[in-house]
């Protein structure tokens, strides 16, 4: 295919060191890799869990798969996206990438950092206050902080997600790059502010801080001192996109993927039922249901402009990415090559959902 560039890689990284100081968030923990000219990288595998409650132990063999295939279809559709690669380290085979802060001054600040300063209910270790976790609460944090700049990366990462049905973007899993500065220094601008222009003159945000730091919250940094730090974070871009694995089918059996490749009704309900984690006021709809409320939002403007990257698309994008799929893997690893079956189901998952979703944006 002219103009697009597969480039998949399988990367042995037997001889890298597991850095076991650091540690990394989100559903399942990644392995900090650093390679022998010093470059650091996550290493996942898919995810398996335990038996519960009388149900069977589960095992998303190919997961790992769907954040190279979501890295590559992103790309060629022109979406910044986190670049992933098949790789094997310690006996395990996954999917490695690069850490996206080059510098020791950046971070990686998820967005949640700043809807839970602006939301205190939205506790996102609490399974019952997800429904906190709004789109409602994401502009309201944007607007907050003078982000709105970046509502278009929102957009598009919502409408890629509908795209490749990822269930899992939760507050973790998308990210400004920037820096924050450390607390101590921001305490000490507020002691200098009182000292110049006396307690009564400082706002109340500030009064609030000023409070805590002579030791009447001197167990935990109230809401309004978390908002405050995050006054003082500099965001110089939004993050790639990234942990996309949570999508293309990947928590289907054999049997499953066989069954939906061979009964067209239950793949219609299949693809009209794969959820967004962002809620929309509360409640929890399909991705489709979620673009149909953004086209009939204040928002609509900006989020048919952030739907161009659709125009990109090609008959055999997707074909050509599957093709190139399972080419690098060794022998010894050729159990995790993706079954005919699945990618079949994947290429036809993604064909339909890409004609629901230019439909919307076609009227």
């Amino acid at each position: 295919m002219e103009g697009h560039q597969i480039d998949i890689q399988f990367i042995d990284a037997s001889d890298w060191l597991e850095l076991t100081w650091y540690n990394s968030g989100g559903t399942r923990a990644k392995k900090i890799l650093q390679d022998l000219e010093g470059n650091e990288f996550f290493f996942k595998c898919s995810e398996k869990k335990p038996a519960k409650e009388g149900k069977p132990e589960k095992h998303y063999k190919y997961e790992f798969w769907n954040e190279i295939i979501a890295y590559q279809l992103g790309k060629l559709l022109g979406l910044n996206m986190l670049r992933y690669d098949v790789a094997v380290f310690n006996g395990e085979i996954g999917c490695i990438s690069p850490k996206m802060t080059v510098t020791d001054e950046e971070q990686l600040i998820e967005i949640g950092r700043f809807m839970t300063a602006i939301n205190s209910d939205f506790l996102p270790e609490n399974y019952k206050t997800r429904t906190e976790y709004t789109f409602q609460l994401l502009t309201e944090t944007l607007d907050y902080f003078r982000l709105t700049q970046y509502l278009p990366f929102f957009f598009q990462t919502l409408i890629f997600d509908a795209l490749i049905s990822n269930t899992d973007r939760h507050q973790e899993n998308w990210a400004f790059i920037g820096k924050t500065t450390l607390l101590s220094e921001a305490l000490k601008q507020v002691e200098d502010n009182v000292k110049r222009k006396g307690f009564k003159k400082l706002p109340l945000l500030l009064k609030a801080l000023y409070h805590w730091m002579f030791d009447r919250k001197k167990n935990e940094l109230s809401k309004e001192g978390k908002v405050y730090k995050l006054i003082h974070t500099e965001v110089s871009k939004t993050a790639p996109i990234y942990d996309s694995g949570s999508s293309l089918a990947r928590e289907l059996t054999d049997s499953r993927v066989n069954m939906l490749l061979n009964n067209d009704a239950e793949l219609k309900k299949y693809l009209e039922n794969g959820k967004s984690e962002l809620h929309w006021s509360n409640k929890k709809l399909s991705h489709y249901d979620l673009i149909k409320e953004l086209l009939n939002s204040a928002y609509v403007e900006e989020v048919v402009n952030a739907s161009k990257f659709l125009k990109k698309w090609e008959p055999d994008l997707v074909v050509n990415i599957l093709d190139k799929i399972n080419t690098l893997i060794p022998e010894e690893w050729a159990e995790y090559a993706i079954p005919d079956n699945r990618k079949s189901l994947i290429l036809k998952l993604l064909t339909s959902r890409f004609e629901a979703i230019s439909q919307f944006f076609s009227d």
